[in-house]
């Protein structure tokens, strides 16, 4: 039977020699690949500073930190997202509130956002979900007429800009994944984006043991170890390479997925925000019949994934207030949403394939 799976990295042997190269250096912490692709994220993204992190989650850690936000005071993020958004947000000694999201684009709803913010409120975070940008338009003027730090989400973001800006510079800080599901992987690893050289200033204390450089044992301030290694900037470097070749195939497969799903059942999908560009991170439909269609799907070998689970509904988060309504939105995502592969070993067929086991299922029920 054919197997489909749902991730499969984009790797080969320059992925292999680039991290060869660091082991017969024996160079294996943070070194000249580290520098090289920290040169590389500031010219692609035109942030003016970044600094690396072990993760995406790790990476929201730091730039949370390093904005020195009122302890316990709240930060507003969609309910529709990764559970390590809210986290960070919580281990940075801050308070989550969860905001409703569009039912089209699963970005946060602007009118929602701002009609949650209170007199504790001080920061947004936007969360760029599926390869495409929150509207930042909306985000950036709710956020300076209230006074408030935006710190953007871009863990699915990279190569992803609203207007000419790329995610994760728009904001006063933001952040991008690595991991081995994202568009560019290095297994694990992030990177966190600002503008502002005070805070770029903290985010180097924080991240490297309270020291701006390493091999000094005189520590200027309070850090913990955020660093990476050589051989993941490596293979991070190996892997922007091919960013143009998996941006275009993503792109054409996502097309053809849309045109081979169209008309099938009640399937719906993912409507991409007007000034973003758009790096597909799956093929997201929606449909009532969700659990019944994965069961299928997976009995043809085909893996798929839900939809995020609700922020809100989260065991250890249920006791974060829920500013506003109810985000139903969010948890009608959750209950309707299926996520396909779109990685680089996706075929034509395997397209044709999975629409062929998807009409089969709507056309038995």
């Amino acid at each position: 039977m054919r197997k489909i799976l749902q991730v499969v990295p984009f790797i080969d042997d320059h992925e292999g020699q680039i991290a060869q190269e660091s082991i017969d250096s024996k160079w294996l912490t943070e070194g000249p690949k580290c520098q090289d692709f920290l040169r590389h994220i500031t010219e692609f993204t035109g942030a003016k500073f970044a600094v690396l992190a072990p993760n995406g989650t790790l990476a929201l850690h730091l730039a949370l930190l390093a904005l020195e936000l009122p302890p316990q005071s709240e930060v507003l993020l969609p309910s529709f997202t990764f559970f390590g958004s809210a986290s960070a947000i919580v281990f940075a000694g801050l308070v989550p509130s969860f905001v409703d999201v569009d039912i089209h684009s699963f970005n946060v709803d602007s009118e929602k956002l701002e009609a949650a913010i209170t007199p504790n409120t001080t920061a947004i975070m936007p969360v760029h979900c599926y390869g495409h940008s929150a509207n930042m338009d909306a985000v950036m003027d709710i956020a300076k007429r209230h006074g408030l730090k935006v710190i953007e989400d871009a863990a699915q973001g990279y190569g992803v800009f609203y207007g000419r800006k790329h995610t994760g510079t728009i904001g006063d800080i933001g952040t991008i994944s690595f991991f081995a599901d994202k568009t560019i992987t290095m297994g694990e690893g992030g990177v966190v984006l600002t503008n502002d050289e005070a805070t770029y200033l903290r985010l180097r204390l924080l991240r490297n043991q309270g020291r701006q450089n390493s091999g000094t044992f005189i520590h200027e301030a309070l850090g913990m170890n955020y660093r990476i290694t050589d051989i993941q900037a490596g293979i991070g470097l190996a892997q922007v390479a091919k960013f143009d070749a998996i941006s275009a195939h993503k792109t054409r497969v996502h097309a053809l997925y849309v045109e081979a799903f169209s008309g099938i059942g009640d399937l719906d999908f993912i409507e991409v925000e007007k000034q973003s560009t758009f790096v597909p991170f799956r093929f997201a439909l929606r449909t009532k019949q969700k659990d019944a269609l994965i069961e299928h799907l997976e009995a043809a070998g085909i893996q798929s994934r839900s939809f995020f689970y609700p922020m809100h509904l989260q065991p250890p988060l249920r006791r974060y207030s829920i500013n506003g309504p109810h985000p139903s939105v969010s948890e009608r995502l959750y209950s309707e949403g299926i996520l396909l592969p779109i990685h680089m070993n996706i075929t034509d067929e395997d397209v044709a394939y999975m629409a062929d086991t998807v009409r089969s299922f709507f056309e038995k029920t």
